[in-house]
């Protein structure tokens, strides 16, 4: 498990690398060695995944450059996901969506209710709670 260390960066790159994870850089080189030599049917890279195995047992601290490589670009796509992908994706789906409801009709939140008179649209529960309701909350 990677350990996440509180700095302060100034961009996208990590300034230190931990001896774990250099280690689990290691083995994603070997994952993604194994995957390619599965997939993409090419028998010398099992070979490979066995060297940067051996390699990574041995001496993990030679990954270290790659773990930046690596870090930084996981950092890079968690920015373009988190802010960009699903900035679209709610511009492409939700706003459609809201604009299609209010265009029907749609009050979930009772607003022309709430506005026509002066009452609350809260709902009163008279409910005397017991030792069950708190035992199973939901």
């Amino acid at each position: 498990m990677i350990d996440i260390i509180t700095q302060k960066s100034t961009g996208f790159i990590p300034k230190h690398i931990t001896p774990d994870q250099a280690k689990d850089t290691g083995m994603a080189m070997v994952l993604i060695c194994l995957l390619v030599g599965y997939f993409g049917e090419k028998q010398s890279c099992f070979g490979l995944a066995i060297v940067l195995l051996l390699l990574n047992m041995i001496r993990p601290q030679l990954y270290k450059p790659v773990a930046v490589v690596w870090l930084g670009l996981s950092n890079v796509l968690g920015t373009v996901v988190s802010k960009i992908f699903l900035s679209i994706l709610f511009f492409v789906l939700v706003t459609p969506i809201g604009c299609l409801r209010k265009l029907f009709g749609a009050d979930s939140l009772q607003l022309k209710k709430w506005k026509k008179s002066r009452d609350s649209v809260f709902r009163n529960r008279d409910h005397l709670f017991t030792s069950k309701d708190i035992e199973h909350p939901y």
